[in-house]
This record gives structure tokens, sequence and C-alpha cells, in this order.
């Protein structure tokens, strides 16, 4: 008798165990997009997020200028990969813009003058820490027309990616290797 409870009551449990999972098989599913799963369960926002590097690839530009001054003047500008700014413009798109900066050797008549790396850091004085954290160094140039025979005048500008927020900057060495650095205002005071 008792063996025969036993196995009426393993009947009746395996019996629930296969409704119940045959109950489960995802047929208030059955209709639903898949946008709409994502939702109910409070997912879809992080499998919609659209992330985008800029720029996507690695981004290099080298300059090797012989002046007649007798400087030469070598700028290595790069895109750093694991440093980048982060902005949203809205809640399902993410741009994370890279950092640059540039390494520079200047040689006067064939000697070492300067070898140093231009980056957010070497103008933290001219502007608050703010600034710096959101800032990209946009380029850097050479200008021909301020330097001489004794000097060379680079320029580079720092963008708040997504704004008109820019920052323009003198860079002035002299065949000494003494560096100055100048932000240039592109505003006129009109009386």
């Amino acid at each position: 008798m008792f063996k025969y409870l036993f196995i009426k009551k393993l009947c009746v449990f395996i019996f629930v165990v296969i409704i119940t999972l045959i109950s489960c098989d995802g047929r208030d599913r059955k209709y639903k997009t898949n946008t709409e799963v994502l939702k109910e369960n409070k997912l879809f926002d992080s499998f919609s997020e659209e992330i985008k590097y800029i720029p996507e690839q690695r981004t290099e530009v080298l300059t090797d200028t012989f002046l007649s001054t007798g400087f030469q003047i070598k700028i290595q500008y790069y895109a750093l990969d694991t440093k980048t700014v982060k902005f949203s413009n809205d809640k399902n798109k993410t741009l994370h813009f890279k950092n640059f900066e540039a390494q520079l050797q200047i040689l006067k008549n064939n000697k070492l003058v300067v070898q140093n790396i231009i980056n957010k850091r070497s103008f933290i004085e001219f502007e608050s820490p703010t600034f710096w954290e959101q800032a990209i160094m946009q380029f850097i140039w050479i200008d021909y027309e301020k330097s001489t025979e004794n000097i060379i005048t680079l320029n580079t500008s720092f963008n708040i990616p997504e704004t008109e927020i820019y920052k323009d900057f003198s860079i002035i060495i002299d065949a000494f290797g003494n560096i100055k650095i100048r932000e240039i205002s592109l505003v006129e005071n009109v009386l």
C-alpha cells in the first residue's frame, strides 16, 4: 500500500512539473517584437545605445619642414586611443572624441634645440580644469609669417566638441630652446 501511494504521488508530481514546463513556452511573447520584449524587461536602452569613436581609425599627421633660416621642424600629430572625451547628444547615442597630442622636434643647423610633447597639459594654466576635461586639440601648424631667423612660431587650437568654444595659442621657440606660450585672442575690441 505504501508503495502504491508513493508511485501515485510521484506521478502527480511529474505531471505537475510537465504541465509547468509546458506552460512556460513563451506563448505570451510569440506576437511581440524584440523591441517590445526588451522594453518590457527594461533592457532596450542598453541594447540600442550607439557608441561611436571620432576619429574611428588611427590618425596621424607627420610634418617635416626645412626652413631657409636653418630650422628643421618635425611634428608628429596623432590621436590617443586611450584618452577620450565623452559627449552624449541624446540618450541612445554617445560620441567619444579622441584626444590628440604632438611630438615636437626642432633642430637649428642640425643641432637639437627642443624635443617635447605638446598636449593639453602644456596649456593648463590658461584655462579652467573644466575646459581642459572637455577640450580636444584640433591641430598644430607652423606660422611661417611670425617665424624669424631666431624663432619658430607654432599655432595650435583646442575645441570643446559639438560647441563653438575654441582657444587658440602660439608656441614661440627660440634658437636656444626657450618656449613661450601665448593665448591668441581672436575677438577684436571695438570702441
